[in-house]
Formats: structure tokens, sequence, C-alpha cells
């Protein structure tokens, strides 16, 4: 009868303590170091390029954040172009507009 254990072994607990990550101000840090950095080495007479490690990637999610705005403008342009050449209609053609909406 020793096969018949009925104590089920239990689950293993994790001990997680979750971090406040702050973005905002870690990249002003990043920033602030950068600026110290290139002023320490402009008093020294040395040729700083300001790139280090991570420069690209902050680049690259710059660059998509402005891609996104340029999408947005770029509609939003669309419908005011649409709402002017409507409106040059209307001027141009009321009774042909005027069908084509079915307005009396």
């Amino acid at each position: 009868m020793a096969f018949l254990n009925f104590n089920t072994p239990k689950p293993r607990q994790f001990q997680y303590r979750p971090r406040y990550y702050d973005e905002r101000k870690e990249r002003l840090d990043k920033m602030k170091a950068r600026a110290e950095a290139g002023l320490a080495a402009e008093k020294e007479g040395k040729s700083y390029t300001g790139l280090q490690k991570g420069f690209l990637t902050e680049q690259r999610a710059n660059s998509k954040l402005r891609r996104t705005l340029l999408e947005k403008s770029s509609t939003l342009r669309f419908f005011i172009i649409l709402l002017v050449l409507l409106g040059i209609l209307y001027l141009w053609q009321p009774e042909m507009f005027m069908a084509f909406w079915k307005i009396k």
C-alpha cells in the first residue's frame, strides 16, 4: 500500500519584487552625462563626436516616432485637400455637385 501516496508536492513559489523604472529620468541622465562629457572634451581641446553606446538605438526610436507623426500629418493633409477639391467642384458646377449628393 506504499504506492498510494496522497501527499502532492506544493507548487514552487517565486520571490519576485518589482522595481520601479523611469525611462524618462534615465534618458535625461544619459543626455546630461553626454553633454558633460562633451564640455569636458572641449575644455581639454579634444574632439568629441557624441557617438556612444545606445546612441543609434535612440536615434532609431526617434525616427520611428517622427515617421508615425508624418503618417498622421499626411492623412490630415489628404482630407484637407479632398475638402478643398469638393469646395472647388461645388463652386464650379453646383448642379453636378448637388446631383451627386442628391441634395435638393
